[in-house]
């Protein structure tokens, strides 16, 4: 599309690997375009390769429908996405109008990331096996010897598959398998993170380990890209959205869910937790303060936007947690 957003070339269809993408490089160069496109499944390689041939290249967060263009249409074929995207990248590179633009990590960044989702579903994976081990001892009327409680112990899983009970067995083998990935998933990130200051700094709150504070750093790929800790509350989706009724009153509304939905959850269990190891520290306080005045979740997610908050102190100065006790009026 050209200044006078008249269509001057189209491609119908290209295959999204080098071959195709090289079919772009030598089509239109560097110097005379730009490039806007959906984060989506290929989103990273698309953005890493046009980068590194010198293009002016974005990608655009299209998540929660926040790009009413693509979004809400009662036409939408592939053709007119890529017509509304020119549109849309012509008013962005312009300074027309801004939109909300995907952040891509480098390659790094990104094995990590991926690394903490594996972790993330293999922990899900032993939770179910678990509930589903636990269901199957109670219809037979099984019990662990001794002062065994957890059935994903080595000593329980050893016990459970002596019984003459074929399913469990097959169950505890799963299991068995499922925490073996566990163990690999962890070893890989703390020997990627093991120089890793900033990782070592988000472990020092008690109650995250590796998994939380790899998950927290790669997501947030580089506090100083948030000037302020409102900035990253927003990017990780715990911004409270606002509407105003009647032109009078401000109403609270939901958090925007823009972010990731892992880093929320492990957020989530860290305000949870924070009380056991932290019952003077001011989060704690917080917490305790807002579930008596509000539901559970939404105490929960008041305290999250707070840890955030620290995260980020931490994150931009490159300390390690300060505990600071709640001083008493």
């Amino acid at each position: 599309m050209n200044d006078d957003e008249k269509v001057i070339d189209q491609i119908i269809d290209f295959g999204t690997n080098d071959e195709g993408y090289s079919f772009i490089f030598d089509h239109y160069s560097p110097e005379d375009s730009y490039i806007l496109f959906e984060n989506l499944t290929t989103a990273h390689r698309v953005y890493h390769f046009f980068k590194d041939k010198g293009y002016r290249v974005k990608g655009l967060h299209t998540g929660n429908g926040c790009v009413t263009e693509i979004s809400n249409t009662d036409f939408k074929t592939d053709l007119e996405d890529a017509t509304k995207l020119a549109r849309m990248c012509k008013d962005h590179f312009t300074g027309r109008r801004e939109y909300s633009l995907a952040h891509f990590a480098d390659i790094d960044s990104m094995k990590a990331k991926e690394l903490c989702r594996v972790m993330n579903d293999c922990s899900e994976q032993r939770d179910k096996l678990n509930l589903r081990i636990q269901a199957y001892m109670d219809m037979f009327d099984i019990h662990l010897p001794g002062r065994l409680k957890k059935v994903y112990s080595e000593k329980a899983m050893n016990y459970l598959r002596s019984l003459d009970h074929p399913a469990l067995i097959i169950m505890v083998e799963e299991m068995e398998s499922v925490i073996k990935h566990i163990e690999m998933a962890k070893k890989g990130l703390e020997s990627l993170f093991k120089n890793n200051e900033d990782v070592k700094n988000l472990m020092s709150i008690k109650g995250i380990g590796i998994q939380t504070a790899a998950t927290i750093y790669t997501v947030v790929d580089g506090a100083e890209r948030f000037e302020t800790s409102e900035s990253l509350v927003s990017y990780v989706g715990l911004k409270i959205t606002r509407h105003e009724s009647g032109g009078e009153r401000d109403m609270h509304g939901h958090i925007n869910k823009r972010g990731d939905p892992f880093v929320r959850k492990y957020l989530a269990n860290v305000v949870v937790k924070h009380p056991l190891y932290y019952p003077d520290s001011d989060l704690a306080r917080f917490y305790k303060r807002k579930k008596e005045v509000m539901p559970h979740w939404k105490g929960v997610t008041a305290a999250m936007r707070k840890l955030v908050c620290i995260i980020w102190a931490m994150l931009t100065r490159h300390q390690v947690y300060k505990f600071a006790p709640s001083v008493k009026a």
